[in-house]
């Protein structure tokens, strides 16, 4: 049976008792200090109220036919959706036993028959208070979450558009290399998302990384126009194995890209600094800086085989380009050396699809 809301605001208090005496009693008492009641002669009666209609609190019997208290509080408990509702126990305790299994349930308070109206009203208000603060402070919680996760998005959209201002700089500082530079991005973006159906990495290269890494890649030799201003030596050095010019090209990179504030890690400006200062690792660790396989970041592991790559296909300072069939060869030849086996799987399946004009 289920007695009306005394109040529409009112906290709502579900009482499940076999003995409806018990029922009675209760609801007398709880209405008249203004709460709203529900009430049920079985577990089974009290699921099917919970589904029209969530309570603030439960006071249940202990011993019931069928389905006791105790296994309608551990359904409760298991339930994301009920968890936190108070239950408190209307029930004659014996043993300490018993009173340990009902905690063990999950219960926050018991209240002897037979009942005492000053005790009652008090266990009852005490509970509802600590749940209402416990709801305040998750709301509370939940809004802050999206008001940070906010800010962090527009931080993240200013970022990438200081760092599209940037490729936009290098792009017209030499724009030679301009065509390189779009087909990096454009390829990494694409190696990124074929990296999201290999099990290993579906749930480390998300939509943001794929996007992110697009912008990101573009800038991975910003410290070389801090190094060098001319661009026919600039292309010189870039491709010589200088480890002291790659180093410095390193360090004035992600020098320049610290200045533009600080980087939430997983962002395009963190990408960029990552792939700055790592894209010219190698797997084995013969590159710089001097570390190997999964030390170097993902996104400059993926940059290194989408520059390398549009590299082969592109005549520069002493050297002729590259066939398609060569270059790919080139780049697969090179796996587990220069470059990620998982990497060259998926250039592999994707190459056919690789921008190279």
């Amino acid at each position: 049976m289920e007695t009306e809301k005394s109040k529409k605001n009112a906290p709502i208090i579900l009482i499940v008792d076999d003995i409806s005496v018990n029922v009675t009693i209760l609801e007398n008492m709880l209405e008249h200090e203004g709460y709203g009641t529900m009430s049920a002669l079985s577990v089974q009666e009290a699921l099917e109220l919970m589904k029209e209609t969530k309570p603030s609190l439960i006071l249940s019997d202990l011993s019931m036919p069928e389905i006791d208290g105790l296994e309608f509080c551990r359904m409760l408990k298991s339930d994301q959706s009920t968890r936190d509702i108070p239950f408190i126990f209307i029930t004659v305790l014996n043993t300490s036993k018993e009173k340990e299994e009902a905690f063990t349930a999950g219960a926050v308070d018991f209240i002897p028959k037979p009942f005492d109206n000053v005790e009652v009203l008090m266990r009852v208000n005490n509970h509802l208070g600590s749940y209402r603060l416990r709801q305040e402070m998750t709301d509370y919680n939940r809004m802050m979450h999206k008001l940070v996760k906010d800010q962090k998005k527009q931080i993240e959209r200013e970022h990438a558009n200081v760092l599209q201002a940037l490729s936009k700089i290098v792009r017209k500082k030499n724009p030679e290399r301009g065509v390189h530079q779009d087909n990096v991005g454009y390829n990494c973006r694409l190696l990124a998302q074929g990296l999201q159906f290999l099990p290993e990495y579906e749930n480390v290269v998300t939509d943001e990384f794929v996007e992110a890494i697009d912008i990101a890649a573009r800038l991975r030799d910003i410290g070389c126009f801090m190094v060098s201003l001319d661009p026919k030596e600039q292309e010189a050095e870039i491709d010589s194995t200088d480890q002291d010019y790659i180093r410095k090209c390193a360090e004035e990179g992600s020098q320049v890209l610290k200045e533009f504030g600080e980087d939430q890690e997983g962002g395009a400006l963190y990408m960029a600094r990552k792939i700055v200062e790592y894209y010219r690792a190698r797997w084995d660790g013969s590159g710089y800086p001097e570390v190997s396989g999964k030390q170097i970041p993902l996104e400059a592991r993926i940059v290194s085989v989408a520059n390398d790559f549009d590299e082969l296909l592109t005549a520069g300072a002493g050297r002729e380009a590259c066939s398609m069939e060569r270059a790919v060869e080139i780049i697969q030849e090179r796996s587990g050396k220069f470059y990620d086996p998982a990497v060259i799987q998926v250039f592999d399946k994707l190459s056919g699809r690789m921008r190279t004009n």
